[in-house]
Order: C-alpha cells, then sequence, then structure tokens
C-alpha cells in the first residue's frame, strides 16, 4: 500500500466519522478504477474489503455495493 492510498482511506475514515459524529443517516464511499491498468478482480475486492471493514468500524452497515462505469459506490447505514 503506497502513501496515496493510505491518505486516501485516512480521509474516507474521518469523512464517515465526521458524518457519523454530525448525525448523517447516511454515507456514501467509493473509488476509481484505473482502466489504463489491468485491474484484477481480486484486487478490487480487496478494496471494497478495506473500505467496508474500516467504516463499519465507526458505527455505519454497508447496505449496497454497485458497479457506476468505472467505479464503486459503497453505500452505509447508520446501525440502529
Amino acid at each position: 500500500m503506497g502513501l496515496l492510498h493510505a491518505w486516501r482511506m485516512q480521509k474516507l475514515v474521518s469523512d464517515a466519522r465526521t458524518a457519523f459524529d454530525r448525525g448523517d443517516l447516511t454515507f456514501t464511499a467509493g473509488f476509481d478504477i484505473d482502466t489504463r491498468a489491468r485491474v484484477s478482480m481480486r484486487k478490487i475486492r480487496k478494496e471494497i474489503d478495506l473500505i467496508v471493514d474500516a467504516v463499519e468500524r465507526i458505527g455505519w452497515e454497508c447496505v449496497r455495493v454497485a458497479p457506476f462505469l468505472a467505479s464503486v459506490e459503497i453505500d452505509f447505514v447508520r446501525r440502529p
């Protein structure tokens, strides 16, 4: 994992924590897939798992993972 990836994950977790503390009911995360390079589904699934694990620790629950063109959107709701 490179420094850029670590920074993006840190920002994502910070944004999720801010939304949770603010009282938001939903949170959406996502990432773009580099179409210039061949990216395996294994790497994409690993990235999804990393994001879901990091955000669910805060108190969110993953309800949807959806591809959108060359990106992936992950939706979370506040745990009851």
